[in-house]
């Protein structure tokens, strides 16, 4: 099933507190049981600033055009992957997902990361099979190479996947 969802690019004048409450309410959905729940409880909406990067930002919205998915990307932040892109992040409310609209977000943004980049990359959590899954859909291939954040709450593992184009 395929939601009523257009996607759009952000803006200046975007709705940054709704796309801070889109993070905030994936995290929680997605993360849930994948990182500690001491770690997902300190976290709130002001953990986010979207509107830093807002020029490289897709917004899916519904028919009302109310916010429902998030999907960021733009140069390699890792020194390692200095000219590749990166997508940053890709959210979208639990209630619209399995419904294309991650799909829908995901193709424009590596539209858009193709216009400047032929490799790209994304950081997913080393046990976040099902997000591992949607990104090798895309042509991601997982790599060997991980990154470990360690935090008061624990240890959080990324994997870094990436996408090459010939």
């Amino acid at each position: 099933m395929t939601a009523k969802v257009k996607v759009i690019e952000a803006t200046a004048n975007s709705d940054f507190d709704a796309i801070r409450q889109v993070y905030y309410v994936t995290w929680q959905d997605a993360y849930h049981g994948l990182i500690s729940d001491e770690f997902l409880a300190q976290l709130s909406p002001a953990s986010w600033h979207p509107e830093q990067r807002w020029q490289d930002t897709l917004l899916a919205v519904d028919d009302k055009d109310k916010i429902v998915g998030v999907c960021s990307f733009g140069p390699a932040r890792l020194p390692d992957f200095n000219g590749w892109g990166e997508l940053y992040s890709i959210y979208v409310l639990p209630q619209f997902q399995h419904t294309g609209v991650g799909s829908v977000m995901m193709t424009r943004a590596l539209q858009r990361l193709h216009e400047k980049f032929d490799q790209f990359y994304i950081r997913v959590l080393d046990n976040n099979v099902s997000a591992q899954k949607f990104y090798q859909h895309f042509g991601f291939s997982v790599t060997d190479q991980i990154m470990e954040d360690t935090t008061k709450f624990g240890t959080i593992r990324e994997r870094v996947m990436v996408k090459q184009d010939p």
